[in-house]
């Protein structure tokens, strides 16, 4: 058996080019048209300034079978637009790229940004933020509905001197998620994204439960997860008076008889020496799911270890001020500003989508307005879910752990009137019937 691999790099010097790219007229009309010529001139210019060939050969038993993949080595997304134009069934567009754009100041970014979209990647103070992940639709103007699954605990021993902590936890992580202004996160009560069955590891995944969980919360996205670990381990002595002690610690207290002055003096017996646990981890697998499919975009571990004041008194809630103020509670509020980083590195390149909840005519209503920063003239695509019957099986041919269902894109709508939470848009293609459940997306972000 012979295998070979050809890997050639083709490298042009990047610099500002015309070009030209085109799209057929469909069922979208001149504003999809418009959109999907853009993208084709931005991949031909992605093309233009280096391409990686990776092609390999496989010989066996005579039979020779060949694999080839071209992709550009930068991708772009500024442009300029010079002219477009129709020619019969094609929409043309001139676009002027440059690769290596000259650095803009960030109060100039900011300025010539609207205040609501200037504002979006911010973060408040005192939540630390990573850079997004960049990609050519890696955009955060539109908030994205989201629902935080309940979290399950491999050891639910571990948490019991936490009060409140799984509910605690989804709470945390919603006001982060919220306050990123990335979000419209929601919660569930104790319904998790998937099983994790007793004496095994890996949780059972099944696309259907995220599917619904998707469908009932109205939202795009699904975060579950499972916490691994809050285990207790070292040793570290201290004084105890009374009943000063706290699950996982315990007292020894001296053999002395009780002895009193004065009828005031507390009894030395209550006097102790108190053994605590020096060190705690923090370990958790974090799950994002796609909420039309069910499918797993991204598996995430968080972990950490903090020393010193490491148990929690009852009054602790998780995520309370005194909760914080500990030790492990300091390194377990990183964790969910990592976790909240890791969640925006995943969705950074998924486009935005809401659902329709209700159709008159030609008009549809939307469930998404202005808290999800939908303004009035944004021109979004209209897509269609084939029904249930049409779900692609798995392999092993289990209902609940079919891939989803295939879609087809019907028109493109305008958006003419928007409320807090739902939108009112209009049809580009009159002939098309909408149906609730139906989906707008936003598809492409345009750089100008």
């Amino acid at each position: 058996m012979l295998k070979a691999c050809v890997l050639l790099l083709l490298a042009f010097h990047a610099c500002a080019a015309e070009i030209e790219g085109l799209s057929a007229i469909g069922v979208g009309g001149i504003p999809m048209a418009r959109q999907e010529a853009i993208q084709d001139a931005l991949m031909q210019a992605s093309l233009w300034n280096g391409a990686k060939v990776e092609a390999s050969s496989h010989v066996e038993n005579g039979r020779v079978s060949e694999l080839q993949r071209v992709y550009p080595v930068q991708t772009l997304d500024r442009y300029q637009l010079l002219r477009e134009w129709r020619e019969g069934s094609f929409y043309h567009v001139m676009i002027e790229t440059n690769p290596k754009p000259e650095p803009v100041p960030a109060e100039k970014t900011a300025a010539s940004l609207p205040a609501s979209v200037a504002n979006a990647g911010s973060a408040p103070q005192g939540l630390a933020r990573q850079p997004v992940r960049e990609c050519a639709q890696s955009d955060f103007a539109y908030r994205k509905k989201l629902l935080l699954a309940h979290f399950q605990l491999q050891n639910p021993v571990d948490a019991n001197d936490i009060s409140h902590f799984q509910d605690g936890l989804q709470q945390e992580l919603s006001r982060m998620l919220s306050a990123s202004d990335h979000y419209l996160p929601q919660r569930t009560v104790n319904e998790a994204a998937f099983n994790l069955q007793p004496g095994f590891y890996d949780p059972v995944l099944q696309p259907e439960r995220v599917r619904e969980l998707a469908r009932r919360y109205g939202t795009q996205f699904v975060v579950g997860g499972v916490i691994r670990d809050l285990g207790a381990s070292g040793e570290q002595i201290g004084l105890a008076w009374g009943n000063d002690v706290r699950t996982g610690e315990r007292k020894i207290s001296p053999n002395i008889p009780m002895l009193k002055f004065n009828g005031w003096v507390p009894s030395l017996a209550e006097l102790g020496v108190k053994i605590s646990p020096s060190s705690r981890r923090f370990e958790a697998d974090v799950y994002v799911f796609d909420g039309a499919s069910g499918a797993l975009l991204k598996q995430q571990r968080f972990a950490d270890s903090a020393s010193g004041d490491v148990i929690q008194s009852r009054d602790n809630v998780f995520g309370s001020r005194r909760f914080y103020e500990t030790d492990f509670g300091k390194m377990v509020e990183k964790q969910l500003e990592q976790i909240v980083a890791g969640v925006d590195d995943v969705l950074a390149c998924q486009a935005f989508a809401a659902r329709i909840s209700r159709v008159e005519k030609d008009r549809i209503y939307i469930d998404a307005g202005s808290t999800a920063r939908v303004n009035k003239g944004d021109k979004l695509q209209l897509f269609r879910v084939s029904g249930p019957n049409q779900l692609v099986a798995a392999v092993n041919g289990d209902s609940s752990m079919s891939l989803g269902t295939p879609e087809s894109l019907l028109s493109a709508v305008t958006v003419t009137q928007v409320q807090p939470l739902f939108a009112i848009a209009i049809l580009e293609n009159g002939s098309i019937c909408p149906e609730v459940g139906d989906y707008v997306r936003f598809s492409m972000k345009e750089s100008r």
